[in-house]
């Protein structure tokens, strides 16, 4: 076992990033990489500082052959589980089918929002002609495009399960995968960029074209503001529709690189954390949707009751950090 791969292994058996890592050693993070890769080798004092760190002699690191560390080091591995072994195969194959599986999810998620707008302007010419029949046909269509949408989530599952051990347990990859990956990452990095900025301006621009519309349609009469009102709502539906897909499919994306180099949300404090915590997102949205269509259907007033998912949304944040926060003492 060369270098590069005592590195690799020690730093994931200590459950270190190799932002963390280049942190205590004293270098950059591109140090670490290049160590890994095999693209350079540290020198003596930092030799020295890697052996304190792991708790590994300096001869370990340094010779060729593969031998136990010590005592320690073999008594800890022995207690713990046997890492999930990664493939460079697997992780090629996985990085492929996440492409995809981001599209599909980012489609059904898109469908979903504006499976409301035929709802909505059926809705209105109901109110404006008086006739029922089209608020239920407005109705039966949104039931049939969410259908479609969750067949589209359905059809993702046996992706999601053959590789969901990613999401929760620790992985030893095959020499390689990191540098590969970290340079599939860096090539992403300004495309997940600029495909979050335009998504946000997506998501806040259909704010000012709905006030707007409904400026215009003051001036008009009940009719002509009901429909333009349901219109300015569509318009803003349709482009927080496109927002969001663009932001789902770009965080997608990048959240496959990170479960194989085990960064971000996916280094194996954070999987302990997700398998012993609670939920609470989860729980959290099923309110926020289940309380929207009660109202929203008790008080036949959807262009209005859009703004209970809009500060759903606002809030998600502050229940993320809820949950990170029961984890945390969770785990203590």
């Amino acid at each position: 076992m060369i270098l590069a791969d005592k590195i690799i292994e020690l730093r994931k058996k200590n459950g270190l990033s190799q932002e963390e890592l280049a942190e205590k050693v004293g270098v950059s993070r591109q140090s670490v990489s290049k160590w890994e890769g095999a693209q350079s080798v540290p020198d003596l004092n930092k030799i020295l500082a890697l052996s304190e760190i792991f708790g590994v002699s300096t001869d370990y690191l340094l010779k060729d052959s593969i031998e136990e560390a010590d005592n320690t080091v073999r008594e800890e591995s022995e207690s713990e589980p046997p890492l999930r072994k990664v493939s460079m195969e697997e992780a090629n194959e996985f990085l492929e089918g996440n492409s995809r599986f981001a599209g599909r999810v980012s489609i059904g998620v898109l469908m979903c929002i504006l499976s409301v707008i035929p709802m909505l302007m059926l809705g209105a010419l109901s109110e404006v002609y008086g006739n029922n029949i089209l608020a239920g046909a407005g109705i039966g269509v949104m039931i049939c495009i969410i259908a479609c949408a969750v067949g589209l989530f359905i059809s993702t599952a046996p992706f999601t399960q053959k590789y969901a051990f990613l999401d929760s347990e620790k992985i030893d990859t095959a020499y390689g995968i990191d540098g590969m990956v970290k340079d599939r990452l860096d090539r992403y990095a300004p495309v997940f960029s600029r495909n979050i900025i335009a998504g946000v301006i997506l998501c806040i621009i259909g704010v000012p074209v709905l006030i707007i519309m409904g400026i215009i349609g003051e001036q008009y009469g009940k009719d002509q503001e009901t429909m333009l009102g349901a219109a300015g709502v569509c318009i803003m539906l349709i482009s927080i529709a496109a927002g969001v897909r663009m932001i789902v499919r770009s965080s997608v994306i990048k959240s496959g690189y990170q479960k194989l180099l085990q960064d971000g949300d996916y280094t194996p404090s954070a999987k302990d954390e997700r398998e012993h915590g609670l939920n609470l997102v989860s729980i959290y949205w099923v309110l926020v949707v289940g309380v929207f269509l009660a109202i929203s259907f008790w008080k036949n007033n959807w262009g209005r009751s859009w703004i209970i998912p809009a500060v759903g949304g606002v809030l998600t944040p502050v229940v993320v950090e809820i949950q990170k926060l029961i984890n945390g003492r969770r785990g203590k």
